[in-house]
Formats: structure tokens, sequence, C-alpha cells
């Protein structure tokens, strides 16, 4: 019997593991991760700096979450591992996301609201 009508059983069964699809990060990940974060701390450092006049403390203050949520997104994703997690594991770690989400946007309207009055 040919490989090619061979019954499936006997044919060879490919590693299913989640290393051999290279699903997991490798030390340069994690590196460049770093370095990221680094990054992107100095930024936080020169942003207050930068727009440091009155009329520009909105743009401070979104600038600052922005990047606050950017490096908590990939330490979460990263450092915790939730990018390697089942979807419904990686929701109930994202619930203080969407909370601190609703806060954010509460904040916003508030700061609208006082700017305007």
């Amino acid at each position: 019997m040919s490989a090619k009508h061979a019954h499936p059983a006997a044919q060879p069964v490919a590693d299913s593991s989640p290393a051999a699809h290279g699903d997991h990060p490798t030390t340069s990940t994690f590196v460049t991760i770093w370095l990221v974060l680094g990054f992107l701390t100095v930024i936080e450092v020169f942003v207050p700096q930068v727009y440091s006049a009155e009329w520009n403390r909105h743009t401070k203050m979104l600038l600052l979450v922005i990047l606050a949520v950017g490096k908590a997104s990939l330490v979460g994703a990263y450092f915790m591992h939730l990018k390697w997690e089942a979807a419904w594991i990686r929701w109930i770690a994202l619930m203080p996301v969407y909370m601190g989400l609703a806060a954010i946007i509460l904040m916003c309207e508030e700061a609208f609201r006082s700017s305007v009055m």
C-alpha cells in the first residue's frame, strides 16, 4: 500500500504543542517590550514639560492616560501572558480596563462641562 493510500492512523501526527507553533515569546520579545516600555516612560516624563501651559492641560492629561493605557496593555499582554490565554480569561482580566475606560469617559465629560460653564 502506498503512502498516498495509507490509513490515517498510520500517518505521523504533527506536534500540536504550543511551543511547536511558536505561540510563546522568546527572550528577544521580552527585551523588545522592555525597551518599548522604557521609551514610553521617557515620553511620559517629558509630556508634562512640553505641555506645561494651562490652555493645553487637557491635551497633557489625555496623552498621559493614552501612554499609561498603552504601557499597561503591553505589560498585561506580554509579562502577564494574557496574549496566550483563553478569551474568557482575557475578558475577566480586562474588567478593570473596562471600568477604567468608563471612569475616563466620566472624567472627560466633567472636564468638558466645567470648561464650558
